[in-house]
């Protein structure tokens, strides 16, 4: 029983000697990859390493040829789990300066400030970090005055949209009172002239006052020689006439 266990033991150590080995093999074989510029094919190599023995050489290793095919969001991830993996504060300065380098490359300068000042406090006197975390400052600076100068545009845009659909509100709001009014002055219109044709017709030559004053004065001169006709005529015996 005991030469048993012994024989099982010696299979698993044997195991993982030729995984860590496979895993050694794909590294290196990474590595030349990496350094040919051939980026995918060494991918590939890292992977087959992560899969076989994951460690913190494997993980930051894939997290830089992901970060030379342009691939920043994948290679965040990869270097925030090899910053889990980091035990010296050279590897830890390490890491948190390339994940400062994928921040930056995705524009999230305020996040690369703060992976490049984790870098500083394991490693203040790195020259290249300083000069990382000056130029994520000034871009994150450029950054916001863009931001606020957009704002600021999108705000002039609105008010200006909101003068005009004012003024063109006004313009509808005129435009309806004008139309109320011609519609109010045609009604006027159109009940004058109603009232014209109910009214009888006058006699176009119509008599001045002076006029009829006039003709007043003639009636009573002519009444006036007829009541004195009359008079005449009662008052002397008329002459027989002859018959024939």
């Amino acid at each position: 029983m005991k030469y048993f266990y012994l024989i099982i033991i010696f299979f698993f150590t044997l195991s993982a000697e030729i995984y860590a080995q496979s895993a050694h093999k794909n590294l290196r074989n990474g590595d030349m990859l990496y350094g040919f510029g051939k980026y995918a094919e060494a991918e590939t190599e890292y992977r087959k390493a992560e899969t076989q023995k994951p460690s913190l050489k494997s993980t930051f290793n894939l997290g830089n040829t992901l970060m030379s095919q342009e691939r920043y969001e994948e290679a965040i991830k990869k270097y925030e789990d090899a910053a889990s993996k980091a035990n010296t504060n050279q590897e830890k300065a390490l890491v948190y300066h390339n994940l400062g380098n994928a921040l930056y490359k995705k524009q999230q300068y305020k996040e690369s400030i703060d992976a490049y000042k984790k870098s500083l406090r394991y490693q203040p006197d790195d020259i290249e970090t300083k000069e990382n975390l000056a130029l994520a400052r000034r871009e994150l600076k450029k950054q916001q005055n863009q931001q606020q100068k957009d704002k600021n545009n999108q705000d002039q845009n609105k008010d200006q949209k909101d003068q005009k659909d004012q003024q063109n509100q006004n313009n509808q709001e005129n435009k309806k009172e004008d139309n109320q009014d011609q519609n109010n002055q045609n009604q006027e219109q159109q009940d004058q002239n109603k009232n014209k044709e109910q009214q009888p017709a006058q006699s176009e030559n119509k008599m001045s006052k002076q006029d009829a004053q006039k003709l007043l004065e003639i009636m009573d001169s002519e009444e006036k020689k007829v009541q004195q006709k009359l008079r005449r005529v009662d008052g002397k015996p008329t002459k027989g006439k002859k018959d024939w």
